[in-house]
């Protein structure tokens, strides 16, 4: 989207920079321009083949100048900022089914007529945008939040806001939900048109699924050509007493006309998705940081890297594809599947282009937690010239590997018409290449300065949810750079973890690698409090640890399996050497800060959240839609999700939502 700054920026930015006072650009008239300027039409991959060496080139060369214009930045302000993408749902209570509503267009046209009305300031404390799917809304605040503590305390009042306000464009029985995937898409009869009277059969055609910008269509075929291959996908299904043996998956996915074609090699006790549109189509939540400087952004990145895994597994909410109860939690494995773009040869030697992250790119970052097997693309060629230009080895390399990937999306203007000042090759190459962490530099000097956006959680069924974990993130990126926290793992280490972190019920039964020893570097003194709490003097016993640290109490190993439990509440106490666990961690920076003692009260229901999601006490969206289907009276324990079953459970997530 085109921010009053003239500086493209995307997912939770929108809300990280400072508004201006000028109207609101009309969205409707920039949907075909989604995303970074485009200075013409995209062209096809056989067009975009010959001129990626170049596009490589331009990205780097206007990368370092963003980088050399801006390495000396300061932003002392906390400012972040939240993005929540909803579904939009159609409820036939008469039928008893619920479908995906087309109808992006008629709340954004809504929205915008709204928004032109200066006194109605609801509507103008949000912002909502297109994304992929038609029946998709991503939605901010409109302006950021800061860092005092009143700040985050009205953070579940603007998502709860911007739930109000979607409904309000939308009919009696039509909602949105904050759904990671609905639990039918693939089966036929999916999907409802915004308009009563439009002829539309319910098998949704090519184009009109997603969003018609020419954008969205280019990138998604251009994925295709380049990958040279149908997509096939395969779930493991979850099996059941009743489950089929052996099961086989051979229904095409209906409503998209790309494919329609039978699995080429069906695989036994898998399901079979065919088309890219059921991995893009997936909603999740983000939260993107504002750092003061430089090395703070990129030590952040770095320790987020190690939370990925953690914050996946304990906000895990698709354990339903394609009308089947599948035996993994969340939807990473499959978007990325869905936008993987790598040919047969390449499969073997480059990870996806949607994955997590492979480098660390902090300079102080330890010497050996670079991976020693991962295979990762780089180019050597502008890894040099970064290097030339004055960038550090470490950011030079990760750079270098983000922008080895071929361009999907490109016009050919972009090229004949390059410009080393501007920004559009460098933001279209690197904002295509998604990993769960990104370090996005300040492209302009008057938009947001150096920022960290944390991209792997799902997204929470209510509002309250989606608020505590969002809260929780920026409390623990606070108490990162206030401590100066080292959780570096070694990559190798956070691969396995977040393999580890996709599988089913990963919340309590699996372990992921954590840091037990050597975490604690804080600079910062010993805080006496004032009042004591069961969390009291944590900032201390961050202390009193790496004091025992230095004394020699190593654990039998630097890095652990943990449990989620442990990593968020604390191992056993009697342990010297224990971890002490991210949310006594985050108390303590709030007694650090001398936050008021009324005011960590009113912080505690949204940090109980994640401490009781990690031990077990609440469950997750995933593990509660299971308890729900497999109560439900017409659930067979053959682990097909049927849309009696579906409907019902809808009908409880719009219930929970509202």
């Amino acid at each position: 989207m085109q921010s009053p700054w003239g500086t493209i920026y995307s997912d939770a930015d929108l809300c990280v920079y400072r508004r201006s006072r000028e109207p609101k650009k009309k969205i409707l008239a920039t949907l075909a321009t989604m995303g970074p300027a485009l200075n013409t039409a995209p062209i096809s991959w056989q067009e975009i083949k010959d001129i990626a060496p170049i596009a490589r080139q331009g990205a780097a060369e206007q990368l370092l100048h963003i980088w050399t214009r801006q390495k000396y930045r300061i932003d002392p302000e906390a400012l972040w900022g939240d993005e929540i993408e909803y579904t939009l749902i159609n409820v036939d209570a008469k039928a008893s089914k619920a479908t995906l509503l087309l109808s992006q267009e008629n709340v954004l046209r809504q929205y915008e007529k709204r928004c032109a009305k200066e006194n109605d300031k609801s509507w103008n404390a949000v912002s909502f945008q297109p994304e992929w799917g038609r029946y998709m809304i991503e939605a901010t605040p409109a302006k950021p939040y800061g860092g005092e503590i009143t700040a985050l305390l009205k953070v579940e009042n603007n998502m709860r806001l911007r739930r109000d306000l979607i409904r309000q464009c939308l009919l009696p029985n039509q909602h949105p939900v904050t759904l990671s995937v609905l639990p039918g898409l693939g089966t036929r009869g999916l999907f409802t048109a915004s308009e009563p009277d439009e002829r539309f059969s319910g098998n949704a055609p090519d184009g009109r699924v997603y969003h018609p910008s020419t954008r969205y269509i280019m990138a998604t075929e251009n994925l295709a050509t380049r990958r040279q291959g149908r997509f096939e996908c395969h779930i493991p299904v979850f099996r059941d007493k009743l489950t089929e043996q052996p099961f086989y998956d051979e229904n095409v996915s209906y409503e998209y006309a790309s494919q329609q074609l039978p699995p080429a090699d069906p695989k036994e006790g898998y399901i079979y998705l065919d088309c890219p549109e059921l991995g893009m189509g997936c909603c999740c939540i983000q939260v993107t940081m504002q750092t003061p400087n430089e090395p703070e952004a990129r030590w952040l990145h770095d320790q987020l890297m190690v939370l990925g895994p953690l914050m996946l597994a304990l906000t895990a909410a698709t354990p339903i594809y394609k009308g089947y109860l599948v035996d993994t939690d969340t939807r990473w494995g499959y978007i990325s599947a869905s936008l993987d773009d790598r040919t047969t040869e390449e499969l073997a030697t480059i990870p996806p282009r949607y994955s997590w992250n492979r480098t660390y790119i902090s300079s102080e970052k330890p010497l050996d937690v670079e991976s020693k097997t991962s295979s990762q693309p780089i180019d050597e060629r502008l890894k040099q010239s970064l290097l030339a230009g004055g960038m550090d080895e470490p950011l030079a390399h990760h750079f270098a590997t983000v922008l080895s990937r071929d361009p999907i999306i490109v016009s050919r203007e972009d090229i004949e018409q390059f410009d080393a000042s501007d920004t559009g090759l460098f933001d279209m190459l690197y904002n295509s290449v998604w990993q769960h962490v990104r370090l996005k530099p300040p492209l302009c000097n008057s938009g947001p300065g150096w920022r960290v956006e944390f991209r792997p959680m799902e997204v929470q069924l209510t509002d309250h949810d989606n608020a505590a974990f969002s809260i929780f993130i920026y409390l623990l990126s606070r108490a990162i750079t206030a401590f100066h926290l080292s959780l570096y793992i070694p990559i190798d280490k956070l691969s396995d973890s977040m393999e580890r972190a996709q599988k089913r019920n990963a919340a309590l039964d699996q372990k992921i690698w954590f840091r037990r020893t050597g975490w604690s570097a804080a600079k910062q003194q010993p805080h006496t409090c004032e009042t004591c709490t069961s969390n009291c003097c944590m900032r201390q016993k961050i202390d009193t640890l790496r004091d025992s640290e230095e004394a020699g109490y190593e654990s039998s190993a630097q890095y652990a399996l943990l449990s989620m439990d442990e990593i968020v509440n604390g191992e056993n106490s009697e342990v010297p050497s224990g971890f002490p666990g991210l949310i006594n961690i985050v108390w303590a920076y709030l007694q650090y800060m001398d936050t008021p003692l009324r005011e960590r009260k009113r912080l505690k229901p949204y940090l109980d959240v994640i401490s009781k999601r990690a031990s077990g006490e609440l469950p997750t969206p995933a593990q509660w839609m299971r308890s729900v289907v497999m109560a439900h009276p017409e659930y067979r324990r053959d682990s097909r999700v049927g849309d009696k079953i579906r409907f019902d459970l809808l009908q409880e997530i719009i219930s929970m939502g509202e």
